[in-house]
């Protein structure tokens, strides 16, 4: 008969053996499982972003344009001109007011018991183009023509170019009458030139309707 210390002895044999067997069993199954050798290992499908173009910053000529609308209305003396009305161009998703494609300023002249209205759109250009500038769209222009239609008013462009918005290098006051393209030449702005803005304000000739 196997003595005590016998069999405790096999008992772990057995143990170890069991461990051992148990071991090689979990390895295998783990072999088993990877892929094999140059065999491309699935993942799930991923999106590479699309690379969009950046979206056009608007801020900057925005900020421009109601620089440069300031620095006109700064231009009417108080004595003789009020402002009436001085539109927003605020618009979200298509959504924008009718009055907005009208002109920026509606302008109340007063000289004692009289009054005249006239209307004012302010176009700011950084530099000339090709001898020349493109003050508008074919768009803007119709409407502009639409409301001094409508409204029996006369309307006047100005334009400032060069240096900065609150205080462009040159200016020209025209009147949308003599407008008919929306590209204008250099020579054509010289005969509505304001000479010595920085030093004088627009006058208003109601009899003649001319803004200088």
């Amino acid at each position: 008969m196997q003595s005590n210390s016998q069999k405790m002895t096999l008992g772990i044999i057995l143990l170890v053996l069991g461990f051992i067997s148990i071991s090689v069993g979990i390895i295998y199954i783990k072999k088993s499982n990877q892929p094999e050798p140059n065999t491309p290992i699935s993942a799930a499908p991923t999106t590479t972003p699309e690379i969009m173009d950046a979206p056009k910053n608007d801020d900057s000529e925005k900020e421009k344009g109601e620089a440069f609308e300031k620095f006109v209305v700064q231009k009417f003396s108080k004595t003789y001109f009020s402002v009436k009305e001085w539109r927003s161009d605020k618009f979200v998703k298509g959504h924008y007011a009718e009055s907005a494609s009208y002109p920026d300023l509606t302008m109340e002249f007063k000289l004692r018991e009289q009054k005249e209205l006239f209307a004012v759109e302010c176009k700011y250009r950084s530099d000339y183009f090709k001898e020349g500038v493109e003050w508008c769209k074919e768009h803007q222009l119709k409407n502009y023509q639409k409301f001094a239609q409508e409204n029996k008013m006369p309307v006047f462009i100005v334009i400032g170019i060069g240096n900065s918005a609150h205080a462009p290098a040159d200016l020209y006051c025209i009147p949308l009458k003599a407008l008919k393209e929306t590209f204008v030449s250099k020579s054509f702005l010289q005969s509505y030139q304001k000479h010595n803005f920085q030093e004088t304000n627009f006058f208003y000739d109601s009899q003649h309707n001319t803004l200088k």
